[in-house]
């Protein structure tokens, strides 16, 4: 265990320095002549060293701690794929770029064999997969929401790696998963200190899929490994901004953008990037710990569903909270039922004046 730690934060040093040396002096250079040329952006170097990454863990470990064979395929194809993805994002509208995302989703899942360590044997295998690919196709085409700052698109992104990286260390995950996480957090981690105070280089929609993509990759590796439960719970904070926007976008506010009506823009607009951080931080640590919790959980479905309501309710309390001091626990939790409830009516309100309408 000591050995795979050390290589773990030897992979993640690793991950930081490259990109950070690679990406900060275009980011630089960028804000002083405000020409964007393609070999500042930084889903290039991203994409290259978690690639190179990726190789050198698969040759340097045995990968004997799979339940489900390792097989260089399985290893190449997300980065085949994703890079197809990004190309697909210069050279096609949205269908076109939509239609090959999925296609590039589907191809990954098929790919990933279940084997006797699905996580849901009482299944079949087909609607497994289907699930999955569904899954696979809203995180990778709607992540791009939470790129409203890089403190919302990227600690999340921590968390899931990170989460996946303790399950590794507790043996539920292999340990291949762990270290290309490893590189993929410092990666991520130095392009989150470059844009801390304000996005030098943004990350364009196909970016954002990409990253999505290969992080979904990852996690679509344990699809066979009896802890795919506890990797989806991991995302749960992406889900609930896609609800909350959804709700916000179609039935209360009827105006703005996904990401203008997700939780973690409006708390942008009223939070110092510190305090946005480490709230962020905060929420994403509860998500990774009831994600841990699910391994000694017996029932697959009711611990996703608790999740989703805890962390609801704490990114609603967050976003579209006051900007005031802090309140206690009594008084958010009352505000966000206040809420809650006004939302409902203004939903029903508009609801029965298109009904007259008709």
């Amino acid at each position: 265990m000591s050995s795979a730690l050390l290589m773990f934060f030897l992979l993640f040093c690793c991950g930081f320095g490259a990109m950070y040396i690679s990406f900060a002096p275009q980011a630089r250079k960028y804000l002083q002549t405000l020409q964007l040329k393609f070999y500042m952006l930084p889903i290039i170097y991203i994409w290259l060293f978690y690639s190179v990454g990726c190789l050198g863990v698969y040759f340097i470990t045995d990968n004997h701690d799979f339940i489900e064979s390792l097989t260089l395929t399985r290893l190449l194809l997300p980065l085949g794929l994703s890079a197809l993805i990004y190309a697909a994002s210069l050279l096609f509208a949205d269908l076109g770029f939509v239609i090959t995302l999925s296609i590039a989703v589907v191809i990954l899942v098929l790919a990933q064999p279940l084997g006797e360590g699905s996580s849901f044997p009482e299944l079949p295998n087909w609607s497994v997969q289907a699930g999955t690919i569904i899954f696979g196709i809203l995180f990778c085409s709607f992540y791009r929401l939470m790129n409203s700052t890089a403190q919302s698109f990227i600690i999340p992104l921590l968390a899931i790696l990170f989460g996946v990286s303790v399950l590794s260390s507790l043996g539920a995950a292999p340990m291949f998963c762990a270290l290309c996480a490893a590189v993929f957090m410092g990666l991520l981690t130095a392009y989150l200190s470059v844009n801390f105070y304000g996005e030098k280089i943004d990350l364009d929609s196909g970016s954002c899929a990409v990253i999505a993509f290969l992080t979904f990759s990852l996690l679509v590796m344990n699809i066979g490994e009896f802890c795919f439960v506890p990797c989806l719970i991991f995302t749960t904070v992406f889900w609930v901004e896609l609800l909350a926007a959804l709700w916000h976008r179609y039935l209360v506010k009827h105006e703005g953008s996904l990401m203008e009506n997700s939780n973690y823009y409006l708390a942008a607009t009223k939070y110092s990037h510190n305090v946005l951080a480490m709230n962020i931080f905060k929420i994403c640590a509860i998500c990774v710990f009831l994600g841990w919790f699910q391994l000694f959980s017996i029932n697959t479905f009711s611990l996703p569903l608790v999740a989703l309501l805890i962390i609801m309710w704490l990114n609603s309390s967050f976003g579209r909270g006051s900007a005031d001091e802090p309140k206690n626990l009594k008084e958010i939790n009352q505000a966000f039922v206040q809420d809650l409830k006004q939302n409902i009516q203004t939903a029903k309100d508009a609801l029965n004046i298109k009904q007259k309408d008709k």
